[in-house]
């Protein structure tokens, strides 16, 4: 008789398709670049932008941000700028997509290498991930504050988070936790919980007050698992 053996490895594996998918999206149109980059070039040249932009933020704040430093600093001309980005406000958002879209890239390691059993497991990683990408990716730590106070840019800020928070769900959803919209709800609430209490550690320590970075996590968790017994 034959007998078939799974590796125990392929049987835990994280499935981090929702956010892959959320990787997928094309926010081009939505962020108003004026050309999407399809050839390797190209892209080489938009990343180097926004990586510097990022620097520039750690440096001095969003009020530093200028196409022309921008362009000084990515030794580039002014117009490979203003190629992609046609004002300062579609460059903070390239800025915005560039940082979370790393963000989720170092979560799906973080995922692929601990393999969580549990949501609770899961939720903690995307927490501790976005500690570790305040700490390490230039700019990031400043994108968490909202600075886009038009109603258009709004919008395009609220449906990259909204799209964020889908792929969370998700990601919870493999453990058996609802998918529907009041529990979406919950889930941005948690995220913002958890957001608000990181900038507060961060606003304390450069690395971070460690006691908060502790309750960025546990309020968080324990705010979904009243909502769970709730419903």
């Amino acid at each position: 008789m034959l007998t078939t053996r799974t590796n125990e490895k392929d049987q835990n594996l994280v499935n981090v398709d929702p956010l892959r998918r959320f990787l997928a999206l094309d926010y081009a149109e939505s962020a108003d670049l004026r050309n999407s980059p399809q050839q390797e070039r190209s892209r080489l040249s938009l990343e180097n932008i926004l990586r510097v932009c990022g620097e520039i933020i750690d440096e001095t704040g969003h009020a530093g941000v200028t196409t022309a430093e921008v362009a000084k600093r990515a030794e580039m001309a002014i117009g490979t700028v203003y190629r992609f980005f046609p004002d300062r406000v579609a460059l903070m958002l390239g800025v915005y997509d560039y940082m979370i879209k790393r963000y989720v890239e170092m979560c799906i390691e973080a995922l692929d290498a601990a393999e969580p059993t549990s949501w609770k497991e899961t939720f903690e990683i995307l927490t501790d991930t976005n500690v570790v990408a305040r700490r390490t990716v230039p700019g990031y730590r400043a994108t968490q504050y909202r600075v886009l106070a038009d109603e258009e840019s709004q919008e395009k800020y609220n449906l990259r988070s909204t799209s964020y928070i889908d792929a969370v769900v998700g990601q919870l959803a493999q453990f058996g936790l609802p998918e529907d919209a009041e529990w979406n709800a919950r889930v941005a609430v948690a995220i913002e919980l958890s957001r608000a209490l990181q900038r507060l550690a961060f606003d304390a320590e450069p690395d971070g007050d460690e006691w908060l970075l502790d309750e960025a996590r546990n309020v968080a968790i324990t705010y979904l698992e009243t909502q769970l017994a709730a419903r």
